[in-house]
C-alpha cells in the first residue's frame, strides 16, 4: 500500500513508504506504523490523505503521478484518485479554517 497527502498548494507528500519505489507491504488485519510523524504546515483550505492498496506489488510513481495531477486540476481535492482498474483507496479531508 502506499499513502500520500495532497495540500491546498497543490504539494504531493509520500508517508507510506518513505523511501523506495515499491509499495509497502500490507497484511489484513495487522497494524502498520508509520516510522514518522506529519505535523500540518500552513497550505490553505484542505489536506487529503489517501491510501492506496491492491493485491498485487505496484509502483509508488503510479500514485505519486495520480495525486500530483489531482492537485494540478482540481480546485477542492477529488474523492478519489484516477487509478487503474483493481486499486482500493480511502481518502481523509482535512478541512483547515479560513483565516478571519
Amino acid at each position: 500500500g502506499v499513502i500520500v497527502s495532497v495540500d491546498g498548494r497543490g504539494t504531493v507528500t509520500s508517508h507510506l513508504p518513505r523511501a523506495g519505489g515499491r509499495a509497502a507491504e500490507l497484511v489484513a488485519g495487522a497494524n502498520v506504523p508509520l516510522p514518522t510523524a506529519y505535523q500540518l504546515d500552513d497550505a490553505p483550505r484542505w489536506e487529503t490523505f489517501y491510501l492506496v492498496a491492491a493485491s498485487e506489488p505496484f509502483d509508488v510513481e503510479l500514485v505519486m503521478a495520480a495525486a500530483a495531477e489531482s492537485a494540478h486540476t482540481a480546485v477542492d481535492p477529488p474523492a478519489r484518485l484516477a487509478l487503474p482498474a483493481g486499486f482500493e483507496q480511502n481518502a481523509f479531508l482535512l478541512r483547515k479554517d479560513l483565516p478571519r
